[in-house]
């Protein structure tokens, strides 16, 4: 059985950046995995207090669905919203 893909997310961060997700920083960027979709959009917001260029994308899998679906996501009106979407 093939292994479930997680959604990821990446985020640009400050050079010196140390957050909560510093064990995932490398070179400016934070690439975290996270278990289910859900988690992604609760932690959404602190997601985008971190990123330097107000800006988190998000790739997964959609349900019965083929291929990488990518989410671009942004701080518009002091509120998580996706502002660019599509199959990569």
């Amino acid at each position: 059985m093939a292994r479930a893909f997680r959604p990821q997310v990446h985020v640009s961060v400050p050079r010196n950046y140390y957050g909560e997700f510093e064990d995932s920083v490398s070179n400016g960027h934070i690439q975290k995995q996270f278990p289910t979709y859900t988690e992604v959009k609760k932690r959404m917001k602190d997601l985008l207090e971190a990123s330097d260029n107000n800006e988190v994308s998000v790739y997964r899998h959609r349900r019965g669905e083929w291929g990488e679906w990518f989410e671009k996501w942004a701080m518009i009106n002091g509120k998580p919203t996706i502002f660019k979407k599509g199959w990569q």
